[in-house]
């Protein structure tokens, strides 16, 4: 890559670079997790009505608290700390839960 002139320039490039290495260790985890999703929804389409929804109802909550925690525990173990962790758990959880399960079927309805 070029030459940093300033600090500031160093920060984005460093922090650039910290994402692209996140992205590039998670990927395979991201592959494996898109793959079991659609082999579960293979199956599950086959599911009666109620079964379905009763299954939904029991792992989606799981999903938002699990969530959750992945994204404290992220946010911790880059110097987060004390009450903010938890905030940014629950915001970071409930608000993209809210995005993917409300906002987005909601407007593929419209």
């Amino acid at each position: 890559m070029g030459h940093c002139n300033n600090e500031f320039e160093m920060q984005e490039h460093n922090t650039s670079e910290l994402i692209t290495q996140e992205l590039i260790r998670h990927a395979p985890f991201t592959a494996f997790g898109a793959i079991t999703g659609i082999v579960i929804v293979l199956f599950a389409v086959h599911l009666p009505h109620n079964a379905a929804e009763t299954i939904f109802y029991t792992l989606h909550p799981m999903h938002v608290v699990l969530s959750a925690l992945v994204t404290a525990g992220m946010y911790r173990l880059h110097k987060g700390k004390g009450v903010s962790v938890i905030l940014i758990g629950y915001i970071g959880a409930v608000g993209i839960a809210t995005i993917s399960d409300s906002l987005v079927p909601y407007a593929g309805e419209v």
